[in-house]
C-alpha cells in the first residue's frame, strides 16, 4: 500500500475512533479493529451525516437522529414528461460478463421526478435551489426531482425506526431513547429480507406523517391533505437507483453511459483508484486485506453526493428481477434486485450497472437475508395525485400528436384527431372498438417518433455550435495567413506571397462552406417547432455548461443558433455575409 493510501486511511479510521492497520499488522490487529468498531463511541455529530455536503437535505429519525438525502433532478416539461436514460453495460464478446448479459446487459429506461421545487418545504428548497441549473424564465423545462439516500440505512437508523412500530400501531407511548453512538452502529444494515426493508419503510412513513409531516415534500403542495400527494419512505427503483448512482444530472452525457461514474482527483489527468471511492475485496493477488463491512462516509462520494453505491452493501431496489432481453427488460418477474456489489466482490467485477437476483425466500422456507445486502430509501409520492389531474391530462393530449413533431401540421389536419372524431361518431361498437385500437397504436409510433425527433433537435443544436466554433477558427487562420503574406510582400518576396495568396483562397472557400453548411441547419432546425427547439436548447445549454472554457463558448454559439433559427422562421431566408459578421462578433468577450 502507497504512503499516500496508508495516510488516508489512518486519517479515515482516526475519525471513526478505529485503529488504522496495513497488511503486514496481520490478524491480530485485525481482531482489534474489529472490537473498536463493536465498542468504541465516535462522535454523535457524525453519526448519520458523516461527510456533510451542500445540498443535504434530512428527515428526522426517531430519538433525535435523521436521515440525509440528496436531490436528483431531470429537465422536463412536467409530471409526464421523462429522460431516455441508458442502465447497464454493453458487454463485448470476450469481456468478463459478456455470458451474463441477459442479466446485466445494456437496454433503455426513462427516468422522472415527482416534485417541483415548489412541491418542497421551505428548508428543504432553500438547501436544493443552488444546486438546480439557472432556467430561463417561460422555458418549457423545468428541473422535477426525486430524492434519495446519501448513505445506506444503518443499523442504528434501523432499530430507531423499527423500536416505534409497536407504539405506532397501538397508540402506546414510544419507548425509551437508547443511546447508540458505537462505530458498529453506523454499520449498514444488512442481514434483512426484502419484506424488513419494505417494513422499515412503512413503520418510518407512519412516524413521519404522525410526528414530521411538514417537512415532507408533496406532489402539489398547498393542496389537501386527501389530494394524495405527500411524499412517504420508499424502496428507490432501480433506474433511480442507477440513474442517481452513475452521477445523475452532474455528470455528462457521455459520462453518465460509463462503466462507473467519474472519479476526478484534483491536479491529476487520469480517474482515481476505485479504492478511495468503494469497499471491496483487494485480496487477489497476495497484496491488500480481506475487506469487512465498513461505516458509511468512509469513503468519497460519488458526483452526485452519495457514498457507496459501488461495493460495502450491496442494496435492494423496489422492483422485482427481470431479465435482459433485446435492450429492455423481458416480461417474467423473479426474486429481488440487488445493486452495486458489496465488500466481498472483487474489482474487476464491480460496475454501475451490476444486478443480482436473489429468492425472497430460502431452502427452508424463510425469509432470504443476505450477509452482504442492506439498502437505502428514497421519497416517493404517488405518481397522479388529484391535484395535478390538470396538468397530467394536458401533458397527456399533447402526446402523440403529429403537430408536435413539425410547424407545418395544423391541429385540423392532424390524422390522429380526425381518427378520434370519427371514433365518437362509430354507432357500431366493435368497429369503435377496433378503431381505437389503431388510433393508440398511432399515437405510441407517432410519440416515439417525436422523441426520436426531439433528440435530433438537441444534436443539431450542438452541432451547429460546433460550426460556429469552427467559422471562427477558419476566420482566425484567414486573418493569420494575410497577415503573413502582407509581410512577404512588403519583403518583396513574391513567391510566398502567392503562396500564401493560393492558401487564403482556399481558407476563404472552407470559410464560405462552413458559413453554408450553417445556413443548411438553419433551415433544418425550421422542421422542428419552436416549443421543441427552445426545450432542447435548455438540455443542450446544461450539458454545455459541464465543459470549463469550450462550454461556455459553446453555449453562446448554441444562444445565436436559436436566435438564427426563430430568424430564419420568420424570414425563410438568411444573408451569409450577415450570419458570419454575428457569428464572428459572438467570439468577442462578453462583458
Amino acid at each position: 500500500m502507497s504512503d499516500y493510501r496508508l495516510k488516508a486511511a489512518a486519517l479515515i479510521f482516526t475519525a471513526l475512533g478505529l485503529a488504522a492497520c496495513s497488511p503486514a499488522d496481520g490478524d491480530d490487529q485485525g481482531k482489534a479493529t474489529g472490537a473498536q468498531a463493536a465498542g468504541q463511541p465516535v462522535d454523535a455529530a457524525k453519526l448519520d451525516n458523516p461527510k456533510p455536503l451542500p445540498g443535504d437535505v434530512s428527515l428526522p429519525l426517531p430519538c433525535g437522529g435523521e436521515l440525509v438525502l440528496r436531490s436528483v433532478y431531470v429537465l422536463a416539461q412536467g409530471s409526464l414528461d421523462d429522460r431516455e436514460v441508458h442502465l447497464g453495460y454493453p458487454f463485448s464478446e470476450g469481456e468478463a460478463g459478456y455470458k451474463q448479459s441477459f442479466i446485466s446487459g445494456y437496454r433503455r429506461d426513462f427516468i422522472n421526478g415527482q416534485f417541483s421545487l415548489q412541491d418542497l418545504a421551505p428548508q428543504w428548497q432553500k438547501a436544493v435551489a443552488p444546486t438546480l441549473p439557472k432556467i430561463d424564465k417561460g422555458g418549457p423545462l423545468k428541473p422535477m426531482m426525486y430524492f434519495i439516500g446519501k448513505y445506506e440505512v444503518t443499523a442504528r437508523q434501523y432499530a430507531q425506526v423499527m423500536a416505534q412500530a409497536q407504539s405506532l400501531a397501538s397508540g402506546e407511548a414510544p419507548p425509551e431513547c437508547k443511546a447508540d453512538t458505537t462505530a458498529a452502529g453506523r454499520l449498514p444494515k444488512v442481514k434483512l429480507s426484502r419484506f424488513e426493508a419494505e417494513r422499515f419503510a412503512a413503520v418510518y412513513s407512519a412516524w413521519l406523517l404522525k410526528h414530521h409531516r411538514d417537512v415532507l415534500p408533496v406532489s402539489g403542495r398547498g393542496s389537501k391533505a386527501e389530494d394524495g400527494g405527500i411524499g412517504f419512505v420508499r424502496l428507490p427503483t432501480e433506474v433511480e437507483w442507477e440513474f442517481a448512482a452513475r452521477g445523475g444530472s452532474q455528470v455528462s452525457r457521455l459520462e453518465l453511459e460509463g462503466r462507473l461514474f467519474p472519479r476526478k482527483v484534483e491536479g491529476a489527468d487520469s480517474e482515481g483508484p476505485l479504492a478511495d471511492w468503494a469497499v471491496f475485496n483487494q485480496v487477489a493477488g497476495g497484496t491488500g486485506q480481506a475487506a469487512r463491512l465498513m461505516p458509511i462516509g468512509t469513503k468519497l462520494p460519488n458526483p452526485l453526493g452519495l457514498f457507496d453505491v459501488i461495493g460495502n452493501a450491496a442494496e435492494m431496489v423496489q422492483e422485482s428481477f427481470q431479465l435482459v432481453n433485446a435492450g429492455r427488460l423481458q416480461g417474467a418477474y423473479g426474486g429481488f434486485v440487488v445493486k452495486g456489489g458489496n465488500y466481498l466482490e472483487g474489482e474487476g467485477t464491480l460496475f454501475t450497472g451490476m444486478r443480482r437476483e436473489y429468492p425472497l425466500f430460502g431452502a427452508d422456507g424463510t425469509e432470504q437475508r443476505n450477509e452482504t445486502t442492506g439498502f437505502r430509501v428514497a421519497i416517493g409520492a404517488l405518481s397522479a395525485p388529484r391535484s395535478r389531474y390538470d396538468e397530467l391530462f394536458t401533458q397527456w393530449q399533447k402526446e402523440g400528436r403529429l403537430a408536435g413533431l413539425t410547424d407545418d401540421i395544423d391541429a385540423a389536419q392532424d390524422p390522429t384527431k380526425r381518427l378520434d372524431s370519427i371514433i365518437a361518431a362509430t354507432t357500431d361498437p366493435r368497429q369503435q372498438a377496433e378503431l381505437g385500437v389503431v388510433n393508440e397504436e398511432l399515437k405510441r409510433n407517432v410519440s416515439l417518433i417525436a422523441r426520436q425527433r426531439e433528440e435530433a433537435a438537441g444534436n443539431l443544436i450542438q452541432s451547429a455550435a460546433l460550426m460556429g466554433e469552427t467559422i471562427n477558427n477558419y476566420n482566425i487562420r484567414l486573418t493569420n495567413l494575410r497577415a503573413t503574406q502582407a509581410k512577404a510582400e512588403a519583403a518583396g518576396d513574391q513567391a510566398s506571397a502567392r503562396m500564401y495568396g493560393a492558401a487564403i483562397a482556399n481558407g476563404r472557400a472552407a470559410l464560405d462552406g462552413a458559413v453554408a453548411i450553417y445556413i443548411d441547419n438553419l433551415a433544418s432546425g425550421t422542421r422542428y417547432t419552436d416549443a421543441v427547439i427552445q426545450a432542447q436548447f435548455q438540455r443542450v445549454k446544461e450539458e454545455l455548461n459541464r465543459k470549463p472554457v469550450l462550454g461556455n463558448s459553446l453555449v453562446t454559439r448554441a444562444t445565436l443558433f436559436v436566435r438564427h433559427v426563430g430568424e430564419y422562421r420568420q424570414n425563410r431566408r438568411a444573408d451569409p455575409a450577415t450570419i458570419l459578421k454575428e457569428l464572428l462578433a459572438s467570439a468577442a468577450p462578453r462583458p
